[in-house]
């Protein structure tokens, strides 16, 4: 369970006012399971849609409106991929981590009018299933979620590492999590039997996630794989708030053209690295480079 900063004091986070571009989504509702089928944008969507709602004040049994064009990946004209996510969402049933350590599973959107020959043109209606609001309004913990930065990820990967990050990252006295591998994949949403080994899930996930973020977020992320034996247990994720030199590079990146991003990135440091060697390990090391000097001398 996620530590909850006092300063929040146990504020409802329905009744914080987002910012048009900045979304306080619950933590209920990043700390999520069965989202493993979702796509980039039906990620994305989930905060958007939960946002737009936000501002209009949430409560049972209320619909919602949002341009569609507000769900619309950037440099895509076309509603297909919007319809696909929403399609999705309906479909999808969430399973949410509660503050007292119980579970819920519901299906995040309810009805809508996506269909309806009659809905005003660009607008799309929506509604939440009852159960999730219920939750939504007790919830006091949650994370700042910059639009623009979830918008420019390319990876669902990053989205799901990113959103739970910015509920961690203003913790002032914790600056790392660590994760069964189970954990940590449920909790990206990695699916089922994809990725078995930690070589395909490092190479796949990790790397370009935790790349896209160190690029565009407020605060960097290193990810640490510790073993046990040969096999790899438990991951450690590290954060920390960048300064003021590196926002601005964060900025510029976030500003400029998608399109060439992963080359760009391609030769920033490597921050998924293998677990420090064990003491033992140092002292054989030590051993080979410095032989005792009162051990025989062979010819």
């Amino acid at each position: 369970m996620t530590e909850e900063p006092s300063s929040r004091s146990r504020a409802l986070t329905i009744e914080i006012s987002p910012r048009r571009n900045e979304a306080i989504k619950p933590a209920e509702l990043i700390q999520v399971s069965g989202h493993h089928e979702l796509t980039l944008n039906a990620r994305r969507a989930i905060t958007i849609l939960w946002h737009h709602a936000h501002q209009q004040g949430v409560r049972e049994g209320r619909d919602y409106s949002i341009e569609i064009d507000d769900l619309k990946p950037d440099g895509h004209k076309g509603y297909e991929m919007v319809e696909e996510a929403i399609e999705a969402l309906m479909r999808t049933i969430l399973t949410l981590r509660l503050p007292d350590g119980r579970t819920r599973r519901v299906q995040f959107l309810g009805g809508n009018d996506l269909d309806d020959p009659d809905r005003p043109a660009g607008v799309l209606t929506y509604s939440f299933d009852k159960r999730l609001v219920a939750v939504l309004q007790d919830s006091t913990i949650w994370g700042k979620i910059a639009i623009p930065i979830l918008m420019a990820f390319s990876s669902k990967y990053a989205v799901s590492l990113y959103e739970n990050l910015a509920q961690l990252a203003n913790l002032s006295k914790k600056t790392f999590q660590e994760y069964s591998l189970d954990e940590f994949r449920s909790l990206l949403g990695v699916p089922p039997g994809r990725y078995k080994t930690f070589g395909e899930l490092n190479k796949h996930v990790l790397k370009p996630a935790v790349q896209e973020i160190n690029a565009i977020a407020p605060f960097g992320v290193s990810v640490l794989p510790v073993k046990q034996g040969k096999r790899v247990a438990s991951i450690k994720v590290g954060w920390w708030q960048k300064d003021s030199e590196a926002l601005e590079a964060a900025d510029a990146e976030l500003n400029r053209s998608k399109v060439g991003r992963r080359a760009r990135l391609s030769g920033t440091v490597e921050h998924v690295a293998e677990p420090l060697p064990s003491a033992n390990r140092l002292v054989r090391n030590s051993l080979l480079r410095w032989p005792n000097p009162d051990s025989p001398k062979t010819s």
